[in-house]
């Protein structure tokens, strides 16, 4: 027998005794049993790209699994695959629910709104919500017609950081200017009077007018004077008016056409032509055109006068009239108001095209102001007026805003006619 006999009688022999082996009755059956009933983990657990698969289980139906053929996905896999599903369709649904809804003003650029009521200012909501008085007029002392805050123009400065505002003022009352930053904590004062408080363009510093005959003080946000510069006898017009800035803040100008350098330099009276010769004039936002009424017509030009152009004529020859002209943030357009045929509107003109429409509309015993554009240029804040009946006097004042096609008018204050949007600066919350 050779040695690959031997070995062959061996493994036989060894294959005989394996085979008569006992087993439990049964035992297999649990086994297998055993195995069924323990739940796989989910294929997708291996991650993508593994072959690791999840295999039907063969037994008793209470120990099969219930799986999605051909796939080999585990009925827990499917219902949170569903789920998934389910949440981005939702997500996509409420995406195109938003853009068919008319933009919101965006939040990251327009801040709040302040306004003077009753004597007090206040700092609310871009809407006017959750307002919040910043002065208390009974902290002025004096007379009673003296206890009290108020102004007109824009209140925030362009930047939106800071606000300027009054103290009444009269012959009894020496009136005073107040800056406060954005949460409404006074950080400067001073003494002067008039009724604007100019802010110059690059938001560092106010013009009003203080004791002297014809003297404009220019003061920091600190309240500290920097400058006085003084209108020469003769050269104003007469009547009230406020000092206003030139686009490139090195100047103030008081109508009828007078510049005045805010270093000291020569006082210059300014020629009939020039757009800051009368008053309703103003400067685009880049300060590359000029807005104004000239008789009956709504006229830009250069901020020298040339290249004049109608945008709105025939006021006067209808029996009407133009006024406040105000710019959008991106120089294209204007707002103001009209007066013919015993109404008044509110109106946008398109510079480039002419084209005028009216997007609020009254008879003459409605007014409006025009105050503020929104930073998008989507919203105009403007302030409404009624008649009292019996008085004839304008009164029932209040804050209202409105979309550029009409739509989506907006009642935001009442018993005001003073108010202004605060532009955020790019970035801040």
């Amino acid at each position: 027998m050779t040695s690959h006999e031997d070995l062959d009688r061996v493994l036989a022999s060894w294959f005989e005794d394996e085979a008569s082996s006992s087993i439990p009755d049964g035992g297999l059956d649990r086994v297998r049993n055993a195995t069924g009933a323990r739940r796989p983990l989910p294929a997708w657990i291996a991650g993508l790209g593994s072959r690791w698969v999840e295999l039907p289980v063969s037994g008793p139906s209470s120990g099969r699994r219930l799986l999605l053929w051909p796939a080999g996905l585990h009925w827990s896999t499917v219902l949170i695959l569903l789920l998934i599903l389910a949440a981005l369709l939702g997500a996509t649904l409420l995406v195109g629910a938003r853009v068919l809804q008319p933009p919101e003003i965006p939040a990251d650029r327009l801040g709040h709104l302040a306004y003077g009521i009753d004597g007090d200012i206040y700092v609310a909501d871009w809407n006017g919500t959750n307002p919040l008085r910043i002065t208390d007029r009974d902290s002025i002392s004096g007379p009673v017609a003296c206890r009290g805050f108020g102004g007109s123009g824009p209140i925030w400065s362009p930047d939106g950081r800071h606000l300027a505002f009054r103290s009444y003022w009269s012959d009894l009352c020496p009136g005073m200017a107040y800056i406060a930053d954005a949460q409404g904590h006074t950080v400067g004062s001073f003494s002067g009077g008039g009724w604007l408080l100019p802010w110059s363009p690059d938001s560092t510093r106010v013009a009003t007018w203080v004791e002297g005959d014809g003297a404009i003080g220019i003061f920091g946000l600190d309240g500290v004077q920097q400058a006085v510069v003084t209108v020469p006898p003769g050269t104003m017009a007469a009547g009230d008016y406020d000092p206003a800035w030139s686009p490139d803040g090195r100047s103030l100008v008081v109508p009828h056409g007078v510049e005045l350098p805010v270093d000291g330099s020569s006082v210059r009276v300014l020629p009939p032509s020039d757009p800051r010769s009368g008053r309703n004039w103003t400067f685009s936002p880049q300060g590359t055109v000029a807005a104004y009424v000239d008789g009956g017509s709504l006229v830009v030009a250069a901020p020298d006068g040339s290249r004049a152009r109608v945008i709105v004529g025939g006021g006067v020859q209808a029996g009407g009239s133009f006024r406040s002209p105000m710019w959008s943030p991106t120089g294209d357009r204007l707002v103001f108001v009209a007066t013919a045929a015993g109404e008044r509107s509110l109106r946008i003109a398109e510079v480039e095209s002419g084209r005028v429409t009216s997007i609020v509309t009254a008879d003459a015993s409605t007014n409006f102001g025009p105050l503020a554009f929104s930073p998008a240029g989507d919203r105009i804040l403007y302030a409404r007026w009624e008649q009292d009946d019996t008085t004839g006097i304008f009164s029932n004042q209040a804050l209202w805003t409105i979309r550029l096609d009409g739509s989506d008018a907006e009642l935001l204050v009442t018993g005001t006619d003073w108010g202004d949007w605060q532009w955020l600066p790019a970035g801040s919350q």
